[in-house]
């Protein structure tokens, strides 16, 4: 059955469903499908959590395994399959339509966040949209970004009119993951059942504070190294939740990685209308391709996984220290110049 994000929150009020595939390049809609689905096991006193990490390396009779191990804390069991490259190959296909097939009393949530229609004929994603759910996670359109926005104000408790939310889309450039963190601010500025025009939020984002995550992310994919090590500080001094930083780093960085390996295909400025690219940020987006090692830049990404593994567990001082090296590091990172 298919879900759109919108729409899990009532789905999940029913009960759980037996699986979950959450999938698509929306790093926002998809970890925030995720930890809908987690927080709804909870509620359902289902305390014990398996995560699998399904790269390249992985041996699929782990989830075979895995299923038919007997937990010896809990009945049931949420477990969580991240599909990296949203491929699970033969045996990994295979591996989930048995699954599904064979029905388990556990809840299993598998998370994709590169994913292609045509992955949707395949006959383990049949196996999995027959018994489960399918939450498909776009991204959201420039359009359709101003009434994202004002779903978004109206479940913090907000109301703003149109021109209110098209003023926001337009300082945000389409970035999701921006707007949400620009409403939770809101919310936290105006409180509960406040109504925004054009004029309040004009004031309102004119006192944003001046470190945030996304700054962060223009500075280093600009080379700006003694900025972004100046922002850093500043996130860590304000309590900036780390895991948005990480988002939005990783989200720069895939974008770039896209471009990279697309401007081998076609020019880059064609690359960048294939993606749908915001015009205001195609000048400084085109310099990062060009600037920035594509090694380099899977290297960082890799990094950021651990650093998204230190920002959930208690090592949070060090992801502060690791963060710097890393956004130096990329900042300083100048082909041109390594090559000479």
């Amino acid at each position: 059955m298919k879900c759109f994000p919108d729409r899990l929150a009532g789905t999940l009020e029913r009960g759980l469903a037996p699986v979950y595939l959450v999938a698509g390049p929306e790093l926002l809609l998809v970890e925030e499908a995720c930890d809908a689905v987690r927080r709804r096991a909870r509620e359902e006193q289902i305390a014990e959590r398996v995560v699998l990490e399904a790269d390249a390396r992985f041996n699929w009779s782990e989830l075979g395994s895995t299923g038919e191990s007997m937990s010896l804390f809990a009945s049931r069991r949420l477990i969580e399959v991240r599909l990296a490259s949203g491929k699970p190959g033969r045996d990994g296909g295979a591996a989930l339509r048995d699954w599904a097939e064979a029905g388990s009393d556990d809840v299993l949530l598998v998370k994709a966040q590169a994913w292609e229609i045509a992955q949707e004929k395949s006959a383990w994603f049949k196996a999995l949209d027959k018994v489960g759910v399918f939450v498909p996670c776009w991204n959201v359109k420039a359009h359709q970004l101003p009434q994202w926005i004002e779903r978004r104000l109206r479940s913090r408790g907000l109301s703003a009119d149109d021109a209110a939310c098209r003023f926001l889309a337009e300082r945000l450039e389409g970035n999701l993951l921006a707007a949400a963190q620009e409403v939770e601010r809101l919310a936290l500025f105006y409180g509960r059942g406040a109504c925004l025009d054009v004029e309040a939020l004009r004031s309102a984002v004119a006192d944003s504070a001046r470190f945030d995550s996304f700054r962060l992310t223009e500075l280093t994919v600009t080379g700006q190294a003694g900025a972004a090590v100046r922002c850093i500080r500043g996130l860590a001094e304000t309590d900036t939740p780390q895991p948005m930083i990480v988002f939005a780093l990783a989200r720069e960085l895939k974008l770039i990685e896209s471009l990279q390996s697309l401007s081998q295909q076609m020019p880059l400025g064609q690359a960048l209308d294939t993606l749908k690219i915001w015009q205001s940020r195609h000048q400084a987006l085109a310099a990062a391709v060009n600037r920035m090692d594509p090694g380099t830049v899977r290297q960082a990404l890799v990094r950021l996984s651990d650093l998204d593994r230190q920002s959930k567990s208690n090592a949070r001082d060090e992801f502060w220290l690791n963060l710097e090296r890393l956004c130096v590091g990329l900042a300083l990172n100048d082909r041109e110049r390594l090559a000479a």
